[in-house]
């Protein structure tokens, strides 16, 4: 299988029209679409006054799109496989339809602390866009936490199946990604806040008071939970991401640096993982 044949592409101008209504074109001047295929919004993207990057993975769609856009100053067309291709080095939105089997590594890889994202305008599946924004569309994982210390996640809008070809089997939704104008934390905390919702979450407890109890006393949880109004046997999957400041804030303050010592890298760790598992899965496609 190609890598064009895994992706479903945009088949409705009037809906992509509608899509960069959304899209807040003066915030910089580069745009970064991952992803163009056949170019039904790269069409759109070159009518603005902007420099435009469109990164391809596949060499037969980069061929056509090379062809189509000959003319066009505007436009640098880049083939590569996006996860290992360097994003600009100054602000830049992106605006793309991107390869919803690799959603979670791009997200990844554009709210890295290094990036110099402003704001991703993407088209996704649905369900992982409301595992990206958690409360209020479904329980807040893991990821939607994370990504919250220094972005905004919002569902713009939902897209039906007939917009593409061919057909998806699931929903789809267009989400924005915007970078926080003030970040929850400075790095070092941001660091420590990760590591240490990773080693909660990685207790597999379902009860919030038992996950705590890993990190913390018994009258520590139970002070803290009846400070923000918690129940001792509130699911932890449940718990919004401003609770999970207040707790760590606790935690941080009065945690014996031995409990602190426990959540040191787990969330370094938990990436080192996921890369691993990427790319056995990367090389099992590639047999």
């Amino acid at each position: 299988m190609g890598l064009s044949d895994s992706q479903n592409y945009i088949n409705n101008q009037q809906l992509v029209h509608k899509l960069l209504g959304f899209v807040d074109f003066e915030s910089t001047k580069t745009i970064l679409e991952v992803g163009p295929g056949k170019g039904i919004i790269t069409d759109a993207l070159i009518k603005q006054n902007k420099k435009i990057i469109a990164v391809e993975a596949d060499p037969k769609l980069f061929s056509e799109l090379q062809k189509k856009y000959t003319n066009i100053t505007n436009l640098s067309l880049i083939q590569t496989d996006f996860l290992k291709y360097t994003t600009p080095n100054e602000p830049f939105i992106i605006v793309s339809n991107i390869p919803f089997n690799i959603t979670a590594s791009i997200v990844r890889k554009i709210t890295d602390e290094q990036s110099k994202l402003h704001t991703a305008y993407l088209i996704m599946q649905k369900d992982a866009a409301i595992k990206f924004i958690g409360a209020p569309y479904a329980h807040s994982p893991l990821l939607s936490h994370i990504l919250n210390i220094n972005f905004e996640i919002k569902l713009l809008m939902d897209i039906d199946k007939s917009n593409y070809s061919p057909r998806p089997k699931f929903d789809t939704a267009f989400v924005s990604i915007k970078k926080r104008e003030n970040p929850v934390f400075d790095n070092q905390k941001s660091e420590q806040f990760k590591d240490f919702l990773v080693y909660i979450f990685e207790r597999r407890k379902s009860r919030i008071k038992e996950a705590l109890k890993s990190v913390m006393s018994n009258l520590q949880v139970k002070i803290i939970l009846n400070n923000i109004n918690i129940p001792e046997d509130k699911e932890i999957k449940k718990i919004l991401f401003i609770d999970w400041v207040s707790i760590f804030e606790t935690f941080i303050s009065h945690a014996p640096e031995k409990s602190k010592v426990k959540t040191h890298s787990s969330y370094k760790k938990l990436l080192m993982e996921q890369s691993q598992l990427q790319k056995i899965n990367r090389t099992r496609k590639d047999l």
